[in-house]
């Protein structure tokens, strides 16, 4: 209800002023608690109540959205937060720009001079005085993307673009800027610090690029090519930050907390690890589903109940939402939970674990596993991905039958060698080998990826295909499990 309170909302958002929907949830909210005689009345007012939230939610940010911008240049100071990324002759970055009133977050883009090469010296963190034309954000000519939504979904609320020599460096008062702001300034510093040790240890290329993605969520040295192999082989949620990153990390610092006797200490002190990592690699909506879900776990774990995964999925959605409502349009949002639930209904109908002594029986179990959850996240996704991308992927289950392995292999490898870089030689041997295994990894997908057939192409579908996909794999669902509780 609190999902399709934000699509009503957004579609109803110019007609509806935002004082009339906090008069409708709470009328919803007072009905409520009136009916507590009426458990059915009560729970229709309780459910009305989440649809006339979302649709409050997603007007106000709306609204937030709005802003007057000047139709003339104007100079003011900003500081980067994200580090500038090269694109054909202008250097793109995010920047906060302060003055008197709120900042407010630009997509710039800053032509890059051929003479001293300034542009070279600029960094996440550091501030400028510019003078530029601050635009609406507006979609490319001739495009299908919906470029301005994206933006103005993501925070941004104006674009602009930097003449090189209508720009300087200069100190920013970073006070004007939110503590969240601050905070994440400095910890996109601190991964541009780890991500030079990559290079120290030897990372270049697209094997650098590969590591940067997979481990700190930094996609920009990805070249176009890579990505389309990734794509077309149907590996593209390698380089996403997700479930099975954090579970790696969970894993490990639970290993490290193991002799803790409080229950509650080792879970907090995990939880902020995981916090912290998240903030690190820049809250991108998949790797921030699993941190709430894993904060659930940690929460079931000290109150000794059982956690459950359609549950706390929902949990992490609610969550998520009620922060930021617009994430429900973002495609990570949408691909990481469409992922997550389905391996949470069709994985254990694929997949039936039974213990076994014999080792030939446990590597074909294991192998059946990565197969169920790859082709149970596909279930999920596939409607997703052929209509964003017109896309889909043939040879998957093959794909993640490699991926998998050398995904957990390169993140168990890339945590040895920051706890090993005390005895540099055998930190150096280290990312040697797993260096390598990125090559072997790119190379096997490029393999994939140009087998005949590799993806079906062009696949146009509109929203209510989308949806009329859903409803026919839900109804094979409720179908199976129909015919599985009769069998039981």
């Amino acid at each position: 209800m609190l999902i399709l309170g934000i699509i009503v909302g957004k579609a109803v958002c110019p007609f509806i002023p935002i004082i009339a929907w906090v008069v409708l949830a709470f009328v919803s909210l007072a009905v409520a608690f009136a009916a507590n005689k009426y458990p059915v009345g009560q729970s229709v007012a309780i459910l009305l109540s989440f649809f006339f939230v979302g649709g409050l939610l997603v007007s106000f940010s709306i609204e937030k959205m709005k802003i007057s911008l000047p139709k003339y240049p104007v100079t003011y100071q900003a500081v980067l937060v994200s580090e500038p990324v090269v694109h054909g002759k202008v250097i793109q970055a995010d920047m906060m720009v302060v003055g008197d009133g709120k900042p407010i977050k630009v997509k710039a883009s800053i032509l890059r001079d051929t003479v001293d090469n300034r542009w070279q010296r600029l960094h996440v963190g550091d501030g400028i005085t510019a003078t530029s034309f601050l635009d609406v954000p507006h979609n490319f000519v001739q495009s299908t993307f919906d470029y301005a939504a994206w933006l103005k979904e993501h925070g941004f609320k104006a674009e602009t673009f930097i003449y090189y020599s209508d720009w300087k460096k200069s100190v920013v008062d970073l006070t004007k800027l939110s503590y969240i702001d601050r905070t994440v300034i400095q910890a996109r510093k601190f991964r541009q610090h780890l991500l030079a040790r990559y290079h120290d240890l030897g990372a270049d290329g697209q094997s650098y690029a590969v590591l940067a993605a997979m481990t700190l969520g930094d996609k920009s040295a990805l070249s176009r090519e890579l990505k389309d192999d990734y794509s077309i082989a149907g590996a593209s949620h390698v380089l996403a930050l997700s479930g099975l990153h954090l579970s790696i990390i969970y894993g490990v610092l639970t290993l490290l907390t193991i002799a803790f006797r409080r229950r509650w200490l080792p879970q907090l002190l995990i939880m902020t690890a995981i916090w912290s990592y998240v903030v690190l690699v820049g809250m991108s909506p998949s790797v921030v589903r699993s941190a709430v879900m894993l904060t659930v776990i940690a929460m079931v774990e000290i109150l000794n109940r059982r956690a459950m995964l359609l549950n706390s999925l929902s949990l992490a959605a609610f969550v998520m939402l009620l922060w930021n409502p617009m994430s429900l349009y973002d495609v990570g949002f949408e691909m990481s939970f469409m992922a997550v639930l389905g391996i949470a209904l069709f994985e254990p109908l694929l997949f039936r674990r039974h213990y076994t002594s014999s080792i030939a029986l446990r590597i074909v179990y294991w192998f059946w596993g990565i197969v169920s959850v790859s082709i149970a996240a596909q279930i999920g996704t596939a409607p997703l991905v052929a209509y964003y991308f017109g896309r889909f992927s043939c040879y998957f289950i093959l794909t993640n039958i490699i991926v998998i392995p050398c995904a957990t292999a390169i993140l168990y490898g890339t945590v040895l060698v920051a706890v090993l870089s005390i005895i540099p030689s055998v930190s150096s041997w280290l990312a040697g080998l797993l260096i390598g295994l990125v090559g072997l990894l790119n190379s096997s997908l490029h393999w994939i990826a140009s087998l005949p057939c590799a993806s079906i192409e062009g696949i146009n579908w509109s929203v209510y295909q989308v949806i009329g996909v859903y409803m026919f794999i839900a109804a094979i669902y409720y179908a199976i499990t129909f015919f599985v509780r009769d069998e039981d």
